[in-house]
């Protein structure tokens, strides 16, 4: 049996985890309707890989979008959202190649859509694990809009719960009213990567509500992080100002003049560099004046001079 959700999967150069990750959608107890992956001009075997998995007859529909360029993951989902609405699916499934879905995460969407009154709904996703640890990074609830930040994280308590609701969510393992897409409008693709999907989502719940549905799981399959500069740090800053500037204008007046004597601040850490401030009061600056897109100097392959 299928359901009435359909997927868009966004990738780039992770051939092992996208597998594991289809692998996941074939194995739901519930199918989804379609799946779309979404290959942003990968050069490790994807495109190869994606040619022969699109042959395989499943019970859902398998549409590959190649794209000629790597558009980030913004770009990305913004044209998996092209093709997913002009499909009949009701709902649509956002997820990163690294995100393995719990075999009952379909189900579990759609058994909730049918036992309530799905149309006050905008988005319902499940909990996200990181390192065998609930990640509560990926689920958020607004705080007053005197506040800096202007959002903080769903404490691990509230995981307890049967359910619970959020303001903003990040693009793992959500499922999206199309209905309310369509009126919300697709993702910024001009975002390239990071903070897209805060942007949307917010924009996405004045049409409905959020739910987090906890007793949904899936298996966020990413890296430790360390605290190095990378070329994402631009567009973390810079989208972040781009995004109060559209939705929190009082915090973007307030957190803007901070956000630049805390990139100073890097000068004095063990550690930092003149590269450190550069990049992020160049986000800044591109933020507030609206420079998006991918940047001719920050995009992936940058490494920082030595």
């Amino acid at each position: 049996m299928v359901s009435d959700i359909g997927a868009v999967i966004v990738t780039f150069n992770r051939l092992g985890k996208l597998k594991k990750t289809l692998e996941s959608y074939e194995k739901q107890t519930l199918l989804p309707k379609y799946v779309i992956v979404v290959d942003n001009a990968s050069n490790d075997g994807t495109k190869e890989y994606l040619e022969e998995w699109k042959k395989e007859k499943r019970e859902y529909e398998k549409i590959v979008v190649s794209l000629s360029e790597n558009k980030g993951g913004a770009g990305g989902f913004y044209e998996g959202q092209k093709t997913a609405i002009t499909k009949d699916a009701a709902w649509i499934m956002h997820a990163d190649d690294d995100l393995y879905l719990d075999k009952d995460y379909f189900l579990g969407i759609n058994n909730y859509i049918k036992e309530h009154n799905s149309g006050e709904y905008s988005i319902i996703c499940g909990k996200i694990i990181e390192h065998n640890k609930i990640a509560i990074g990926h689920r958020l609830k607004m705080k007053s809009k005197w506040t800096i930040p202007f959002c903080k994280y769903i404490k691990e308590e509230n995981y307890k719960k049967e359910s619970f609701y959020c303001d903003l969510v990040s693009y793992c393992g959500i499922a999206l009213n199309k209905e309310k897409l369509i009126k919300a409008g697709l993702v910024r693709q001009e975002y390239f990567i990071w903070n897209d999907d805060w942007e949307h989502t917010c924009r996405m719940k004045k049409f409905g509500k959020i739910i987090c549905l906890t007793n949904l799981v899936a298996i966020h399959d990413t890296e430790n992080v360390e605290k190095k500069l990378t070329w994402k740090i631009y567009y973390d800053y810079r989208n972040c100002i781009d995004l109060m500037k559209k939705h929190f204008k009082i915090r973007f007046f307030i957190v803007t003049p901070i956000l630049i004597i805390k990139s100073f601040i890097f000068l004095f850490l063990k550690g930092r560099t003149l590269e450190d401030v550069k990049i992020r009061l160049t986000g800044i600056k591109d933020g507030i004046f609206g420079n998006m897109g991918k940047h001719s100097v920050y995009y992936p392959g940058w490494k920082t001079k030595k």
